[in-house]
């Protein structure tokens, strides 16, 4: 999946199914490494999707204010 077209709700339901692969214990070493380095991708991706919307929010909230 594109990450530009990539969700935050998809990005978190793909880590739920690497975690729930991972905990599983039927990987191999290489594929468990490879599902690891996706999923820490994503939850960058989520991170920054986050911390963007806190900023809108922040931005919002003194907008609102400062129209009072």
């Amino acid at each position: 999946m594109a990450e530009s077209k990539l969700t935050f709700e998809d990005a978190m339901k793909r880590i739920e199914e690497i975690v729930s692969v991972l905990e599983n214990g039927n990987s191999s070493l290489d594929e468990s490494l490879e599902l690891f380095e996706e999923a820490t991708k994503l939850c960058a991706f989520c991170n920054k999707r986050l911390e963007t919307a806190e900023q809108k929010v922040k931005s919002l909230a003194i907008n609102n204010n400062e129209d009072k």
